[in-house]
C-alpha cells in the first residue's frame, strides 16, 4: 500500500469526546493533526444509562448504535478538513467504537462496541477499520489494553526501562523494557468514579486540575475496604471496565461526606491500584510517562510523583499530546491491519500469540 496517512478516532471509558488523530507512518510515525470533538451532553447521558444499568431495548440500541456512527463520522469529516489533509492521501480510518459492555470473566467472554462502522465508511468515504477488541479475545486476550504495542513503538528508548500510564475512564500501563517483549494491564479506576461522582452530585462533568480535591483529607476507612474489591487479587494482565468500577461501589455513609474529602479518597484510590500493580509485578523503571485526560488533573499527578520513588513525566514532555496518544494508536492499528501485519496478544505476563485484529468495512467508492 502506498498510501502512508491514516486516521485513527476512539471515546474511552470517560465518554467524552471523540479524539481524532491524523498520523504518517514511514521509517516512523508522525502525529499530523489532532482533533477533539466534545460529545453533547444528551448522549453522553444515554451511554452513562447503558453503562451503569446494563439495560436497554434492541430498538433503542440499535437507534444509538446508529447515532454514535453518525457522531464518529462527523468528528472525522471535521478533523480531515481542519487539517486540509486531502482524503484521496489517506490509506484507512480505525475507530474503537463506543465501549458499552466489557465482560471478560463470562464462560463467554465478549467487548460490545457501538457506532456502525458502515455508517463511518459511507459518510467519511474512506475504509473503516472497527471491532479490534473481539479477535484480541478469540486469541485468547483479553480485549483491553490494546495499547502496549504501540506504546513501545513510540516511547521506547534504550537503556531506559519506561512505564507508560494512560489514565482514561480506567487505568492502564504498559511495561516497557525492550522491544521484543510487549506487557500491559488495566489496574483499575482512573477518572470514572471520580468524573461520575462530579456530574451526579456537582453538575460538573470533572474536577478541573483536581482543585477540589486538593482541599480535602483522605478518608482512609473507605479507601481500604475499596481496595478489598477482588479485582485486585486477580492475576495480571487483566481488564476491567465502569462495569465495576462506578458509583455502586462507594458506600452510603462515605457519600455523606464532603466533596472535597470524596474526590480526594477517590484520587488516593486510583493512585493506590496503580502503586499495587506495579509492586506486585515488581515493575522497576527509570521514567513513568502519563498519557490520557488524567494527566490533567494535577492533583492526581502530584499523588502519584510522591507515591513512586522514579521519574515522572507527562508525554506533552516528549512533545507527545497526551490526549492524542490512544486515538494514534488506532490510526496506527488500522496501518498494520491494512496491510496484513499482525499484532501481538498477550495471554500472561511472558505468553503471547499474534494475529490480524479488526473488520474492514470499504468506502462507497
Amino acid at each position: 500500500m502506498n498510501k502512508k496517512i491514516y486516521i485513527g478516532a476512539m471515546s474511552g471509558t470517560s465518554h467524552d469526546a471523540v479524539d481524532v488523530s491524523i498520523i504518517e507512518v514511514n521509517n516512523n510515525i508522525k502525529l499530523k493533526y489532532f482533533y477533539s470533538s466534545k460529545i453533547p451532553t444528551r448522549l453522553k447521558e444515554k451511554i452513562r444509562t447503558v453503562i451503569e444499568l446494563n439495560k436497554i431495548s434492541l430498538t433503542d440500541l440499535g437507534k444509538l448504535n446508529k447515532e454514535i456512527g453518525y457522531l464518529f463520522s462527523k468528528a472525522i469529516n471535521k478533523a480531515i478538513i481542519k487539517s486540509k489533509i486531502k482524503k484521496s492521501s489517506v490509506a484507512s480510518v480505525a475507530i474503537s467504537g463506543q465501549t458499552i459492555r466489557h465482560e471478560i470473566e463470562k464462560k463467554y467472554p465478549f467487548s460490545m462496541q457501538i457506532g456502525d462502522p458502515n455508517i463511518v465508511a459511507n459518510e467519511v468515504n474512506i475504509p473503516v477499520i472497527s471491532d479490534f477488541r473481539n479477535m484480541h479475545i478469540a486469541l485468547g486476550g483479553d480485549g483491553a489494553p490494546l495499547v502496549p504495542e504501540f506504546h513501545t513503538e513510540i516511547f521506547y528508548k534504550p537503556k531506559c526501562t519506561r512505564i507508560i500510564l494512560n489514565i482514561g475512564g480506567i487505568s492502564n500501563y504498559s511495561y516497557i523494557k525492550n522491544k521484543k517483549d510487549i506487557w500491559g494491564s488495566d489496574v483499575g479506576p482512573g477518572n470514572a468514579i471520580m468524573d461520575a461522582y462530579c456530574n451526579k452530585f456537582l453538575n460538573k462533568p470533572f474536577d478541573v486540575g483536581g482543585a477540589i480535591a486538593a482541599k480535602g483529607s483522605i478518608n482512609k476507612l473507605e479507601l481500604n475496604r475499596l481496595l478489598k474489591n477482588p479485582f485486585f487479587k486477580k492475576p495480571f494482565p487483566k481488564s476491567t471496565g465502569k462495569e465495576l468500577f462506578n458509583l455502586n461501589i462507594l458506600s452510603k455513609e462515605f457519600l455523606k461526606l464532603p466533596a472535597q474529602d470524596i474526590l480526594a479518597t477517590l484520587a488516593e484510590f486510583t493512585v493506590k491500584s496503580l502503586v499495587l500493580a506495579i509492586k506486585k509485578n515488581k515493575h522497576t523503571s527509570s521514567e513513568l510517562i502519563i498519557c490520557g485526560g488524567g494527566s490533567k488533573n494535577k492533583y492526581l499527578v502530584e499523588r502519584i510523583k510522591k507515591e513512586l520513588d522514579t521519574k515522572v513525566l507527562l508525554s506533552d514532555d516528549l512533545h507527545l499530546d497526551a490526549q492524542s496518544i490512544e486515538s494514534m494508536a488506532f490510526a496506527w492499528m488500522g496501518y498494520k491491519r491494512m496491510n496484513e501485519q499482525t499484532l501481538k496478544v498477550q495471554l500472561g505476563n511472558s505468553k503471547y500469540t499474534s494475529g490480524l485484529l479488526g473488520s474492514i468495512v470499504k468506502s462507497r467508492q
